[in-house]
């Protein structure tokens, strides 16, 4: 799709991936709708909607930003009808926006709390729902759209050692209801697919896989997760080609790990 002119709605772009991939969009001459919650830098996590949007404006694209809270199916509606009255429609819509806040504890099941879970729900799941709902019409009028969701690697099934409380797939903690958000989104996708095929519009998962963002690097100081982060191009660039490529209809209903795509492509 040659989105030069075209209206993209990415959420959770006010900083880490999805701010990067709404300055890419902007740069291939877009309008850029960013939504997020931090209007107000964070004390700790830099950042803010208007930062994306003047970064965006900067490399030569249109941006609105807009203040939204996915848990609240109010300001998701209010989101796509500012989309909707300032550019005329939306052709791309890329569900970046995560609940990472407990991503980085480790309690037993048995002590995961009802209330987060469902908290959890609401942004990686309920959200990008009710957001796909607001943007579809538009996209089935004009035959075509594209629309990336952001999973994880979390949701993927894993072996599990008998016996073993420490596999992949083991001790979780609150990571039970990201795993099983992101799990859910990607069926979601996976069926939005096969229904609006027909339509043009074509649906894709990508996992970003640990990736070098103002988050990360906050829990690697803080030592509250381990190992060594990616550099953040290659969920970008993956996420950018799919989008732009010349048949994005080739990926649709498919999910992807970037890294892996990424190299098979040649993209970087």
């Amino acid at each position: 799709m040659n989105v030069a002119g075209k209206t993209a709605i990415v959420t959770g772009a006010s900083r880490g991936i999805g701010k990067q991939i709404a300055i890419e969009l902007g740069r291939r001459g877009a309008n850029v709708v960013v939504a997020a919650r931090t209007v107000v830098p964070h004390r700790r996590l830099a950042g803010t909607i208007g930062e994306t949007v003047d970064a965006v404006q900067a490399v030569g694209g249109k941006a609105l930003g807009v203040q939204t809270d996915l848990r609240d199916p109010v300001q998701v509606r209010a989101l796509v009808d500012r989309t909707l009255e300032q550019f005329g429609s939306v052709s791309v819509l890329v569900n970046n926006a995560a609940d990472t806040s407990r991503i980085a504890m480790r309690r037993p099941f048995l002590d995961t709390n009802r209330e987060d879970w469902l908290s959890q729900f609401e942004t990686n799941l309920h959200g990008p729902f009710s957001l796909i709902q607001a943007v579809l019409p538009s996209m089935v009028s004009a035959h075509e759209g594209v629309i990336v969701n952001v999973s994880s690697g979390a949701a993927d099934l894993v072996p599990v050692s008998r016996g073993s409380d420490d596999s992949d797939g083991g001790r979780l903690g609150d990571r039970y209801a990201y795993a099983a958000s992101k799990a859910a989104l990607n069926r979601l996708g996976n069926a939005l697919a096969a229904e609006f095929y027909a339509a043009g519009i074509a649906v894709m998962m990508v996992c970003p896989g640990s990736t070098q963002t103002e988050l990360v690097e906050l829990m690697l100081k803080a030592g509250t997760t381990e190992g060594s982060a990616g550099p953040i191009d290659v969920p970008v660039k993956t996420v950018l080609h799919m989008i732009t490529c010349d048949q994005p209809m080739q990926y649709s209903g498919q999910f992807f790990h970037s890294a892996q795509f990424a190299h098979e492509q040649r993209l970087l």
